[in-house]
């Protein structure tokens, strides 16, 4: 055997669509052997009854008619034989049940999402949240790059040896935090944007935010909580402003 034999990975597919094929297989076998077998018996009744002797042709039938039979009934007992590799998606934590243990990345029938897989080993995934529009999205070891699945942002990741993924996205990471927040324009351009965007925020007319504007830093919101902050101040940054938020108090 070769190596490129030996080392050729095994087809994976879900076990449920693979018994689904298997099925389907035995019966486009099965459903037209015994058709050929019953067109065969017929003829060979009537020759019976004329000459005493079956037609030539009634018995190729019927040989072919026994064999798609035997060839579908071989493929319905290969059912039973398929094994299933439950493996649990790390995004959704459902399980699918292969036909093989992976040894690539496979994509999970629940979340429809490519599960990460090196050396046979799922990979672990990390939660990030998109700094544009505060999207959860998801990474792991073997991302190089990463698309933000709602504004379609791209979030680059460093890959060298001392800088993981992990530590790249670790201000954007989600951590818990209930302490209340005060959010701060410190720059923002008198674009029609912008004057929009902040009276959307704050419920102000155009002039009061202008005015805002004139005069900064100002201190846009108090007690708000971190996520919110965050948000908001991604939502300025979209209208190249500039915004911080501190804990409210300090």
């Amino acid at each position: 055997m070769s190596d490129n034999n030996k080392n050729e990975e095994p087809t994976l597919e879900q076990v449920d669509i693979a018994k689904e094929r298997v099925a389907a297989d035995s019966f486009m076998a099965v459903l037209p052997g015994l058709l050929i077998l019953i067109i065969a018996g017929i003829m060979a009744f009537y020759t019976n009854q004329q000459s005493g002797q079956p037609m030539p042709l009634s018995l190729v039938l019927g040989v072919i008619g026994i064999a798609l039979l035997g060839y579908g009934i071989f493929r319905a007992t290969r059912i039973k034989a398929i094994e299933g590799h439950p493996i649990d998606c790390p995004f959704c934590e459902k399980t699918n049940v292969l036909t093989a243990a992976p040894q690539s990345d496979f994509r999970c029938t629940h979340c429809n999402r490519d599960v990460p897989v090196e050396n046979g080993v799922v990979l672990r995934v990390y939660q990030v949240r998109c700094g544009y529009c505060n999207t959860l999205n998801y990474y792991s070891d073997k991302s190089t790059g990463l698309i933000c699945e709602s504004c379609d942002r791209e979030i680059p990741i460093a890959t060298d040896e001392e800088t993981t993924a992990k530590k790249v996205f670790e201000s954007y990471t989600i951590h818990d935090d209930n302490q209340p927040y005060d959010l701060i324009l410190t720059s923002a351009p008198k674009s029609d944007e912008m004057i929009a965007c902040l009276q959307q925020m704050l419920a102000l007319n155009r002039n009061q935010v202008k005015d805002i504007i004139e005069d900064l830093p100002q201190t846009l919101l108090t007690g708000i909580p971190k996520k919110k902050a965050e948000l908001l101040t991604a939502q300025i940054a979209v209208h190249k402003g500039r915004a911080e938020s501190k804990v409210s108090g300090t």
